[in-house]
C-alpha cells in the first residue's frame, strides 16, 4: 500500500469515525459518496452537533461536506497534480448528492 493511498485511508477513518460513533443514536449523518473512474468512495459526515435551523449550523455543515467531497474524490491537500474532469465530475456530483440530504435533514429538524 503507498503511502498516498494510506494516507486517505487515514483521513476517510478520521471522518467516518464520529459519523459512525452517532449512527446509531439521532440518523443525524450525511452519507458523501465520489465516483471517481470505476472506484467509488463514501464517507459519513455528522451533523449532530449542528443546529441546522440556523444559518451558521447549515453552514458548518456545508463546510464539512465541501471537505469531505474533496475527499472522497481524492484530492490531496499541498498535491502539485492537476485538477482533472473527472475530479471536477466526481466532485461536482457529491457535493450535490450531499447538499440534498443535508437539505432534507434540516427540513426535518426545523
Amino acid at each position: 500500500m503507498s503511502m498516498k493511498t494510506l494516507a486517505a485511508l487515514a483521513a476517510t477513518m478520521a471522518l467516518a469515525l464520529p459519523g459512525a460513533a452517532s449512527a446509531g443514536t439521532d440518523n443525524m449523518d450525511v452519507i458523501v459518496d465520489g465516483n471517481s473512474g470505476a472506484e467509488t468512495r463514501s464517507v459519513a459526515v455528522s451533523v449532530a452537533d449542528l443546529n441546522l435551523a440556523s444559518a451558521s449550523g447549515i453552514r458548518r455543515a456545508d463546510y464539512r461536506l465541501i471537505r469531505a467531497s474533496k475527499q472522497v474524490c481524492g484530492f490531496v491537500n499541498g498535491s502539485i497534480i492537476p485538477v482533472t474532469e473527472d475530479y471536477r465530475n466526481c466532485y461536482g456530483a457529491a457535493l450535490d448528492g450531499a447538499r440534498s440530504d443535508l437539505n432534507a435533514l434540516a427540513q426535518r429538524q426545523g
